[in-house]
């Protein structure tokens, strides 16, 4: 479904040939059209985004504009606190309404942006598959587990959606249902008032339609005036080995836009890098689950019940390991990667596999792990017809928004 950019939404509001309560009337007609089938939504309140709409429409026409998202209709991950929603992350316990939204979504409120409600998570943001469909890819996974911030997005229920990403949970899903997702760097999105998986490996991220809707989103999340971001000159190089051993589809892709553009120098073991990364989540998971897993342990799904257990059970010394593996690593990335120097590579190991999995991370945790920005961009379709996307890492999110733009 072809939805506009949040810029050409922009002069439409304000040129008078569209409102923000028709713009958000469109975004609840679309989800009471297609929800039962997608389920990319925890709970949708109409009646507040219509509220909010009549509000920021007087504030438009008085004169006060916020910005490009003023007035944009937005979905929020089901692990983000919002006020006057419960954050159920993926539980059946976790009942009680937030009084309080997360600074993340202060901002974006400030920006004028409306959250018609809360998207579908996998469980604690885990691995364990979640209800909501693939509409890019139907009886195929959405990809976790930021599924219903990737689906809604897909299905033009929302204009845009907030995700989060501990190893692949941005730039996988949106990858999957053929959108863009954008993890910035580590620590650049606050993550205060998000249910953490590992406070050392957690990012938050918009999944968009564009890439410049990503860089509008970007902006707002962290608080900042919302316009065009003016690209910069950098270097694409292509990265091999390990990142080539996904479907061969995904290779060709790379391939034939890379080019000839140079194979990068990079001194990562990604094997080894893989491994400190599943220690290292498996033993934050522990740590920030310790007292609610003794208390609701049979209501745990599978994987993340199981990665619970995994961390309980690891060595002090393994978890201190791959936390100064982690720190090293991430002090010496400016040796191999200038400011202008961009990665392309796949975003995904292959197309969206069935609904009995999330799909891998594997191309994905690396960026998390090493806290580079990551952006993800659907460029074409696989034989079969399912999203095929590469992914540009760097060292800013100007970096890769500028690569991007390249292709």
């Amino acid at each position: 479904m072809k939805v506009p950019s949040i810029a050409e939404l922009a002069v439409r509001l304000r040129s008078n040939q569209l409102t923000i309560a028709d713009l958000v009337q469109i975004c609840l007609d679309r989800i009471e059209e297609v929800e039962l089938e997608i389920q990319a939504w925890v709970e949708v309140d109409r009646d507040r985004a219509l509220s909010e709409a009549a509000r920021l429409q007087l504030e438009l026409d008085s004169g006060v504009d916020r910005g490009l998202l003023h007035g944009i209709p937005l979905g929020i991950k089901d692990i983000i606190d919002v006020s006057g929603f419960a954050t159920r992350a993926g539980t059946t316990w976790r009942a009680e309404a937030c009084q309080q939204s997360a600074p993340l979504v202060q901002n974006l409120l400030e920006a004028g942006a409306i959250v018609l409600g809360k998207t579908v998570t996998t469980q604690f943001a885990g691995f364990d598959p979640s209800v909501t469909r693939n509409p890019a890819a139907p009886g195929r996974t959405p990809g976790g587990s930021s599924s219903g911030s990737a689906a809604a997005v897909a299905a033009g229920m929302c204009i845009a959606a907030i995700g989060s990403q501990t190893g692949g949970s941005i730039n996988r899903p949106a990858s999957y249902c053929g959108v863009v997702g954008l993890k910035p760097g580590f620590g650049e999105v606050s993550t205060k008032g998000v249910v953490p998986l590992s406070p050392n490996l957690d990012h938050i991220g918009p999944i968009t339609n564009t890439v410049d809707d990503a860089v509008i989103c970007y902006q707002a999340l962290l608080g900042t005036a919302s316009g065009r971001m003016p690209s910069i000159e950098v270097e694409i190089q292509r990265l091999e080995g390990f990142f080539a051993s996904g479907d061969d589809e995904l290779n060709s892709l790379v391939a034939s836009l890379a080019g000839d553009k140079p194979v990068a120098s990079c001194p990562i073991d990604f094997d080894e890098l893989t491994l400190m990364h599943q220690r290292l989540m498996a033993g934050d998971a522990a740590r920030v689950h310790a007292d609610e897993f003794a208390e609701n342990g049979d209501g745990y799904a599978y994987h993340m019940a199981r990665q619970i257990e995994t961390g309980q059970q690891q060595s002090e010394g393994d978890y201190q390991a791959a936390l100064e593996y982690q720190s090293r690593q991430r002090s010496v990335v400016e040796q191999w990667l200038s400011p202008t120097e961009v990665l392309i590579l796949p975003a995904t190991t292959s197309p969206p596999p069935d609904m009995t999995t999330t799909g891998s991370p594997l191309f994905n945790s690396p960026w998390s792990f090493l806290g580079l920005p990551a952006l993800s961009v659907p460029k074409s379709l696989s034989q079969d017809g399912y999203p095929l996307c590469v992914q540009f890492i760097g060292r800013s999110v100007q970096a890769v928004i500028s690569a991007a733009r390249l292709f």
